[in-house]
């Protein structure tokens, strides 16, 4: 699919989740919009979100569920994404082939951004505990997967380097995910564990 055919967020969505080289190189490109790349975190953390507020209302505690799921999801992944995307971009381009012009950090995180689109299904994780584990292990496959599409198109790199950068850049985001919502547990936002916070990236 070619940037022209791209008729809304949608659209370029639905292409991120399909693993779509073009899509990616299109949102890192000078012309992505860094509002659609916000966008796109902030909505595919509502999956989770969603599920979290969904186990937390069944649970009895729907207030929590608001703070956890609908609130503070959203912002935790915000950051947990930027500080991803830092580090794909730092350590991504002391692995570029020299001679090459490294991306800059907003071309990656566009990229990035759109690789979080699989999140969207993490609505499913509220689901009986047979069948979380598997959701949450085929989402963060997924996410993975796109993930590192969105590397190696927006930064170039080849295979091997590509691993290398999207490993690092996972373990950042994991610790961002999960570190946050323990650090707000502490100081006594009681129970606000979610999904995805609760098992990292």
């Amino acid at each position: 699919m070619n940037a022209t055919t791209y008729q809304n967020l949608g659209d370029r969505m639905r292409c991120a989740a399909r693993l779509a080289g073009p899509l990616y190189r299109d949102v890192a490109a000078a012309g992505g919009s860094n509002r659609a790349a916000l966008a796109v975190v902030l909505i595919s953390a509502l999956g989770f979100g969603v599920g979290t507020f969904l186990g937390w209302a069944v649970a009895g505690s729907p207030m929590t569920g608001l703070v956890a799921g609908i609130i503070l999801e959203p912002l935790v992944t915000v950051a947990a994404w930027v500080g991803g995307s830092a580090a794909a971009w730092v350590f991504g381009g002391r692995l570029a082939p020299s001679g090459t012009r490294p991306a800059g950090f907003w071309s990656v995180a566009r990229a990035l951004a759109f690789a979080q689109t699989p999140n969207l299904l993490g609505i499913l994780a509220v689901l009986p505990a047979p069948y979380r584990g598997g959701i949450w292990l085929v989402l963060r496959c997924w996410t993975l997967a796109a993930s590192s599409t969105a590397i190696r198109e927006s930064m170039g790199l080849s295979g091997g380097r590509t691993l290398v950068t999207l490993m690092i850049s996972a373990v950042v985001y994991a610790a961002l995910l999960v570190g946050i919502f323990q650090a707000l547990a502490l100081v006594g936002v009681g129970g606000v564990m979610s999904i995805s916070g609760s098992v990292g990236l």
